[in-house]
């Protein structure tokens, strides 16, 4: 089992427990600038630069010309290379959608920005869980966000950029650090293959066409009510997870401890009415 945390508004924990699905913006409609916004490295060495416009040459299947290394413009060359990495970058973030969620359903400052300042809730789901067996090759990659005081260098000389392109969403500035957070990368081509085996939807959502991800109703573990969750919004829940697909839903409430990590309690009958 292998159940990570979806902090949710008081709004969004219905959705997802009345639709058993998961939005997944594009990589680009991120809300911080700098995340998938790496420096793109690009060396001033002339040999270097020669050696790069030979090898893209080769993948064109072209032929340089008899004086191409007396009449290359190696600052030219540099500034070309650079923005064509960020303009294919700029691609892959249109069309690519991010799966994020947390290790920890405990952080008060997720809670804070999150939910609603802790009005909302928090939903376990099991990725273990996410796709049949059947179509365990179809599995979603879950990867470790990777944090540091230094943004990601990408190499634009590299001839496997692809594998370069790879890290990007998986580096974050040191500051997100206390998110613990779990990414996976689904470019549109493999969602349009969930959508082939009704593992995914693409539908208008606020004037835009996006991605969810359709969740097995056995993938929901458990929901974690917030402090100042509503006894409205439990009700509603608790209606919820009575369905025959959810009864084995945990509910657990979030409670204050003698540290800044919040205790998690487990709380079944506590609902008032039930």
């Amino acid at each position: 089992m292998n159940v990570l945390y979806k902090y949710c508004d008081q709004k969004g924990v219905e959705k997802i427990l009345r639709t058993l699905e998961l939005k997944l913006p594009y990589i680009s409609d991120v809300n911080d600038p700098y995340e998938c916004s790496p420096v793109f490295d690009c060396t001033h060495d002339k040999a270097a630069i020669e050696e790069h416009c030979l090898f893209r040459l080769k993948l064109m299947g072209r032929t340089p010309p008899v004086d191409f290394r007396q009449t290359i413009k190696h600052d030219e060359m540099r500034e070309k290379f650079i923005d064509g990495a960020e303009d294919s970058l700029k691609a892959i973030n249109r069309t690519s959608c991010l799966l994020s969620v947390s290790e920890t359903a405990q952080n008060t400052v997720m809670w804070a920005h999150y939910t609603e300042q802790h009005k909302g809730a928090v939903i376990g789901i099991d990725f273990d869980n996410v796709f049949p067996d059947t179509n365990r090759q179809l599995g979603i990659l879950m990867e470790r966000v990777n944090y540091s005081e230094d943004r990601l260098k990408v190499n634009v000389l590299s001839e496997s950029l692809e594998e370069e392109f790879k890290k990007v969403p998986f580096a974050k500035s040191i500051d997100w650090e206390y998110e613990k957070e779990i990414r996976s990368v689904l470019p549109v081509g493999f969602m349009e293959g969930l959508r082939q085996i009704k593992l995914a939807r693409l539908k208008h959502f606020k004037g835009k066409k996006t991605w969810f991800l359709r969740l097995k109703p056995a993938s929901i573990r458990e929901v974690v009510f917030g402090l100042d969750t509503s006894d409205d919004l439990k009700s509603k829940i608790r209606e919820l997870i009575e369905r025959p697909e959810l009864q084995h839903v945990k509910l657990r409430q979030a409670e204050e401890s003698e540290t800044y990590t919040l205790n998690l309690k487990e709380c079944n009958f506590l609902l008032k009415g039930f």
